[in-house]
C-alpha cells in the first residue's frame, strides 16, 4: 500500500465511526462494514491542481521510510476539534502508523481557564481568576490568533500546570515551548520546574508575539508562572495591567507527526476570519497540511448563504497560502445532521458543492464526510 493510499485509509470516517473503530484495534485501517456507509465517497478528491499534496506525500514518505523530519498538520474546526475527538483519533493513528514517529504534542490551549470544556488528554491546573474571549463573540476587538480564544488575568501572580493523561496518551515530552501572548503587558511569563538541575533559557520575540523557553532535556509536565512587574517604588508597572494568553506550543526535535488541533465550540467561517493574528501564528506552526472542518455551524445558521460561505472559505484558504505557500489543504464536508433534532439539514449538500468548487478554483483536496456517512438522512442510521 502506498503512503497516499495509507493516508486516505487513515482518514476513513475518523469522526463518525469512532465507536466502530474501537472494535477494530487489531487492524486500525479496517472497520466493520455497515450498509448505510457510502464507501465510494471515502477518498480525497482533487478538482484542480494537487501539486501541494505531492510535496506533502514526499515529506511523509521521508518520515515513514527514512525516519527523518517532522510533518506538521494543523486541523481547524468547531466543537469536535476543541474537544479533540476527531483530531485525537487522527493524531493517534498517524503517530502509530510505524514505530518511532510520535514526535511532540504541538499546539494546546487550557480551555478550562475560560470556563469551557478541555480535551481529556491533557489536564491544565491553574490558579487565579481568568476571563476569556472566543472568536464566536461578536463586536469584540480582542486580538485573537490561531487558537480562536484568549485567556486574560489581572491577578498579580498566577500559575499554570499541564500534564498528560489517558490510555491514548501515556505522556508527551518536550524540550521547548512557545507561549503565545500579548507582549505589551506589565507581566512576565516564566517556565519553571521542581527539579533545580533542569536548565531553562528564555527568549522573547515581540514582533512574532511569543516567548520561547528551551530546556536542556526533555520533560513531560509544563509549569508556567505569570507575574506582574513592579517599579522600583514598589508600585505596579504603569503599562498594560493584564496578561493575555493566546496558546502554547510544545515541541521537540524527534522525528514524527505533530498534529495541532485548533477548535472553538460553535465556530463558523466568519468566526475564524475574526482572528487577526491567524496568518502570523499559522506561519509559526509551519504546516505541511492544513485541514479545515468548518461548516456545520455555518449550515445551521438560519441565514446561511452559500455564496458568502464560499467567499469566507476562499479568504481562509488565502490566509493559509500567505502563511505557508507550499502547504497542502484539505476541506472536509459536513456530517449529515438534524435541524431542530428531527429534520435533516439540506444545507450540507450546498456545503459539499461549495467545497468541490473551491477544489477546482484553489487546488485543495476535499474529503466528503457527508457522502461517506451516506448522504442526506443518513444521520438516522448513525
Amino acid at each position: 500500500m502506498s503512503i497516499r493510499s495509507l493516508i486516505r485509509s487513515v482518514l476513513l470516517l475518523p469522526a463518525c465511526v469512532s465507536g466502530l473503530m474501537a472494535h477494530a484495534q487489531d487492524n486500525p485501517l479496517r472497520v466493520p462494514e455497515k450498509p448505510f456507509i457510502g464507501y465510494a465517497a471515502n477518498r480525497i478528491d482533487f478538482q484542480g491542481d494537487s501539486s501541494a499534496w505531492e510535496r506533502y506525500h514526499a515529506r511523509l514518505d521521508r518520515l515513514v521510510f527514512d525516519g527523518t523530519g517532522q510533518v506538521n498538520i494543523v486541523h481547524i474546526g468547531g466543537s469536535h476539534i476543541q474537544a479533540d475527538m476527531w483530531s485525537m483519533e487522527m493524531r493517534h493513528r498517524m503517530q502509530t502508523m510505524v514505530p518511532g514517529i510520535r514526535a511532540g504534542r504541538g499546539f494546546i490551549f487550557p480551555y478550562n481557564m475560560v470556563k469551557s470544556n478541555n480535551p481529556y488528554w491533557y489536564d491544565p491546573e491553574y490558579t487565579g481568576k481568568w476571563t476569556g474571549v472566543r472568536n464566536v463573540t461578536r463586536n469584540d476587538s480582542t486580538v485573537l490568533g490561531i487558537s480562536g480564544v484568549t485567556a486574560t488575568t489581572r491577578d498579580t501572580l498566577t500559575n499554570l500546570k499541564v500534564s498528560f493523561r489517558g490510555d491514548a496518551y501515556p505522556g508527551y515530552t518536550f524540550d521547548r515551548i512557545k507561549v503565545l501572548h500579548r507582549m505589551d503587558s506589565s507581566y512576565a511569563v516564566d517556565a519553571w520546574a521542581p527539579d533545580s538541575s533542569l536548565r531553562i533559557t528564555k527568549k522573547a520575540f515581540p514582533a512574532a508575539g511569543y516567548t520561547e523557553f528551551m530546556f536542556d532535556r526533555q520533560v513531560d509536565t509544563l509549569r508556567l508562572r505569570f507575574r506582574r512587574s513592579f517599579a522600583a517604588n514598589g508600585r505596579p508597572d504603569s503599562t498594560q495591567s493584564h496578561f493575555t494568553l493566546r496558546g502554547i506550543v510544545l515541541g521537540n526535535d524527534d522525528p514524527g507527526v505533530i498534529y495541532h488541533a485548533n477548535g472553538i465550540n460553535g465556530a463558523s467561517t466568519t468566526s475564524w476570519l475574526r482572528c487577526q493574528r491567524f496568518t502570523e501564528e499559522l506561519a509559526m506552526l509551519a504546516p505541511d497540511l492544513v485541514i479545515f472542518s468548518i461548516g456545520i455551524n455555518d449550515a445551521h445558521d438560519p441565514d446561511f448563504d452559500a455564496a458568502r460561505y464560499e467567499r469566507n472559505y476562499a479568504e481562509l484558504i488565502g490566509r493559509v497560502r500567505e502563511a505557508s505557500p507550499g502547504a497542502a489543504i484539505l476541506l472536509t464536508t459536513n456530517t449529515d445532521s438534524y435541524l431542530k433534532r428531527r429534520i435533516p439539514n439540506k444545507n450540507a449538500e450546498a456545503v459539499r458543492k461549495v467545497m468541490l468548487r473551491l477544489s477546482a478554483s484553489h487546488g485543495v483536496g476535499v474529503w466528503d464526510c457527508f457522502g461517506a456517512m451516506g448522504g442526506l438522512g443518513s444521520i438516522r442510521s448513525w
